[in-house]
């Protein structure tokens, strides 16, 4: 009976039975840091490349950082044919002057629109594949991007409910606040013309008038 007690081996016994399950709950916990590190990585790159596409969005010259050589600019018009404006107005063509590229992006070229988001998608890597879309409508021009995962986690496709696909959107508005002046010096102009008479249009430093007519 006395040698039944004895405990010798019982450390080896319940180390064999613990270990499997530390090893699973650390390798388990490893996945999931990698699935949270690829889908911040997704998300930051994501929302890099839409702001940047929309800061550059008025020159297709420009590079990342905004620099561009002198004198190399966009047609002064391009928006009334390559930003489908005039067919979004008419009902011809996409209502809202759709544009998309799937990446990583061939570089095929096409209309300007596409031109520039193959552009701005040389910030993207090669290993996260997704789209990047350009919507204009009257309200406003926007780029979202939507990335796909880069790395293969099988072991987390039962536990999430993205099946361990991780996808991320990012969005950024086109302000072109230069447009924006021009336009407004535009209407401005044109408004006094259609008027009649130099002192009839709206007077140029009264820029709370020059707003409120504009809405």
């Amino acid at each position: 009976m006395s040698t039944l007690r004895k405990d010798e081996g019982s450390f080896t016994i319940e180390a064999s039975l613990l270990l499997p399950i530390i090893m699973c709950i650390t390798m388990l916990l490893l996945f999931f840091c990698l699935y949270s590190y690829q889908k911040s990585m997704l998300l930051q790159i994501a929302s890099a490349t839409t702001e940047r596409a929309a800061y550059n969005w008025d020159n297709t010259h420009k590079e990342t950082k905004g620099a561009y050589p002198v004198g190399e600019y966009d047609p002064l018009y391009w928006r009334i044919g390559d930003d489908a404006l005039l067919s979004s107005l008419f009902g011809i063509g996409s209502p809202d002057g759709r544009a998309a590229i799937t990446l990583p992006a061939a570089g095929d070229g096409g209309t300007l629109p596409v031109v520039k988001l193959e552009h701005a998608s040389g910030m993207v890597p090669a290993n996260m594949p997704g789209e990047m879309r350009y919507a204009y409508s009257p309200a406003g021009r926007q780029i979202s991007a939507e990335l796909k995962r880069m790395l293969n986690l099988p072991v987390l496709d039962g536990i999430l409910s993205d099946k361990a696909v991780p996808v991320v959107q990012a969005r950024s508005v086109v302000a072109e606040p230069v447009e924006f002046i021009r336009t407004v010096d535009l209407m401005r102009y044109y408004g006094a013309k259609f008027k009649g008479g130099p002192d009839s249009g709206m007077d140029k430093k009264n820029a709370e008038i020059m707003l409120k007519k504009l809405h």
